[in-house]
């Protein structure tokens, strides 16, 4: 796939990353309730880390590796987060994950972005199935899942090192054919 899209939702324009990008991705990820959710993000995050953060996202979406959306505004621009969907090419998956800015949690927005980018993963990555993990204890989390049309597969107890400690997580998924059965059902708006 050469370059990453820009995806479009009802509120949201999912774009590639930029350089200017770094002083909001330095600002969301340094905020201890995002950097609470997340794995391997130093603490403090500062700029350079901000930047490398970007380099290293385009870099693994040029090697079609790992495909990371800013998650912008459409009536503003502000950027609110990110969310990707990682290959696991000898498998046909594609894991999503995502963070946002705290300011604007609980009014949709990742459910929003998760659910678009699940299906251009099914549409134009030809994935057979898509998944996503969290930590138990992260509820909110959770719920972006079920909204994005996941299903709960699995709890893994104690299967993840965080700050020291170990942390039990969900495992939900999608696989090709319940997605296809769900568009049926329901068929989405289109936008690309």
């Amino acid at each position: 796939m050469n370059g990453l899209p820009t995806l479009v939702t009802p509120r949201l324009l999912l774009r590639p990353f930029q350089r200017r990008d770094r002083y909001d991705v330095q600002r969301i990820l340094s905020n201890p309730q995002v950097n609470a959710t997340l794995l391997d993000i130093p603490v403090p995050f500062s700029l350079d880390h901000a930047e490398l953060w970007i380099q290293a996202a385009r870099d693994g979406m040029r090697q079609g590796i790992v495909f990371p959306f800013a998650l912008v505004l459409k009536r503003d621009g502000w950027l609110l987060g990110c969310a990707d969907i990682e290959l696991q090419a000898d498998h046909n998956r594609g894991d999503i994950a995502y963070w946002l800015d705290p300011a604007y949690w609980g009014q949709g927005y990742t459910s929003e972005a998760a659910s678009r980018i699940i299906d251009w993963g099914f549409e134009q990555l030809e994935l057979h199935r898509v998944y996503a993990q969290c930590l138990h204890s992260n509820i909110a989390s959770a719920k972006v899942m079920q909204n994005a049309g996941l299903t709960h597969e699995a709890f893994q107890r104690q299967s993840i090192i965080k700050d020291g400690q170990f942390m039990d997580i969900d495992i939900y998924g999608l696989t090709r054919d319940m997605w296809e059965a769900r568009r049926r059902k329901d068929p989405p708006a289109t936008g690309i």
